[in-house]
C-alpha cells in the first residue's frame, strides 16, 4: 500500500467518525445546563394579611402567588394553622423543584388518597398523585372536600388551564389545574428534568 492510499483510508475513517459523532450529538435531547436554568424558589409570604405560597425566580422581584391560605377556605380541615400549611407546602414545592421536575407540566389537584382528602402536585398527564403537598383532616366525601379547597385557595391567575378529571374509584371527579411556572414568571425556559 502506498502513502496516498493510507492517507485516503485515514481520511475516509475520520470522516465517518465525524459524521457519526455529529449525528449522535444532533439526535440527543438538548439538556439545559444547570448554570443556565434559573433557580425557582418557593416560600410563604404574607399577602394582604393572608399566608400565601409564592413562586419566585432567584434574584428576581417577580412573584407568582400559588395558594392563599384563607381561614374561611380551610377552617376545621386541619390541625395546622394557615401559616404552617403555607410553610409546609412551600417546602414541598421547593423540594419538588430541586428534584428536577419540569415545572411547565405541573398540575394541582384536590383528591382522595387512602380515604383522606389531599392536595397534590401531579406531573402533567398523570392521573395519580405524584407529590402530596397537604393532607387534610379525615372527612366524608374526602375527594370533593379536597377539590373544593384547591379551587378556593388557588390563585385566580392559575385557574386558566382547568380540567375535570374522573377518578377510577367510585366515579369521583375532581378538578385539575395545569400550571407552567416558567411561562407565568416570564422565563420562557423549559427545564428538562425528571
Amino acid at each position: 500500500m502506498g502513502i496516498n492510499q493510507i492517507k485516503k483510508m485515514k481520511t475516509k475513517h475520520l470522516s465517518a467518525l465525524l459524521v457519526t459523532g455529529t449525528m449522535a450529538a444532533l439526535a440527543s435531547p438538548v439538556m439545559a445546563d444547570s448554570a443556565d436554568v434559573p433557580e425557582l424558589n418557593f416560600s410563604c409570604q404574607i399577602t394582604e394579611g393572608i399566608p400565601t405560597t409564592v413562586a419566585q425566580p432567584a434574584g428576581s422581584e417577580v412573584r407568582q402567588p400559588i395558594f392563599h391560605w384563607r381561614d374561611d377556605a380551610i377552617a376545621y380541615l386541619s390541625s395546622s394553622t394557615p401559616q404552617q400549611m403555607c410553610d409546609g407546602v412551600a417546602a414541598k414545592l421547593e423540594e419538588y423543584s430541586n428534584q428536577g421536575y419540569d415545572l411547565s407540566k405541573i398540575n394541582f389537584i384536590g383528591t382522595e388518597q387512602a380515604g383522606l382528602p389531599v392536595i397534590c402536585a401531579n406531573t402533567a398527564g398523570s392521573p395519580e398523585c405524584s407529590k402530596v403537598l397537604l393532607t387534610l383532616t379525615p372527612i366524608e366525601q374526602a375527594a370533593n372536600v379536597a377539590d373544593r379547597v384547591v379551587s378556593e385557595i388557588l390563585d385566580e391567575s392559575l385557574k386558566q388551564q382547568k380540567q375535570v378529571v374522573a377518578s377510577n374509584k367510585r366515579g369521583v371527579q375532581s378538578t385539575s389545574y395545569q400550571v407552567d411556572f416558567w411561562s407565568l414568571l416570564g422565563l420562557n425556559l423549559k427545564f428538562f428534568g425528571k
